[in-house]
């Protein structure tokens, strides 16, 4: 299975993109999901401004506040991704905002490059149909530890 990971980066996040697609790579195999029939797994990932991604997140969740990750996936979950007979698969769009992740990690004394990676696992989580549990944040809290 080969990850493609289109990035919008207008926003000037400061990150390893082999890291990244590591991060992301990693995440979907731990999730167990997907398998060798997908030969391509595509992930859109944009870096947002504190602004734009409060403004999104007011839109589409109607929360006005900044936060670090949005994940829009493209399957409603699990199972619609597992009917996919294609080769080729679009999980869907993260939109992360660094500036959100870099204030949090400052605060929590935490490397802001294990906080990226952690919460793009988080976010592919999403994408895969995932929801908050201790088997979600038992996989991005792995991933994190083993990226940096």
């Amino acid at each position: 299975m080969k990850i493609k990971i289109e990035i919008n980066n207008s926003n000037g996040c400061n990150f390893s993109k082999k890291k990244l697609r590591l991060a992301i790579e990693k995440t979907i195999q731990q999730s167990y999901l997907l398998n060798s029939s997908f030969k391509d797994v595509i992930v859109s990932v944009g870096f947002l401004s504190p602004n734009q991604i409060q403004k999104i997140n007011c839109k589409y969740r109607s929360k006005d506040y900044v936060t670090d990750i949005l994940s829009f996936a493209n399957y409603e979950g699990k199972s619609d991704i597992l009917k996919k007979n294609n080769s080729k698969i679009f999980l869907g769009e993260l939109l992360i905002c660094c500036e959100d992740i870099k204030k949090y990690s400052k605060k929590n004394n935490i490397l802001f490059s294990k906080e990226l990676y952690r919460v793009v696992s988080h976010g592919t989580l999403h994408l895969l149909g995932f929801s908050h549990s201790k088997n979600m944040f038992k996989i991005q809290d792995k991933i994190a530890t083993e990226i940096i």
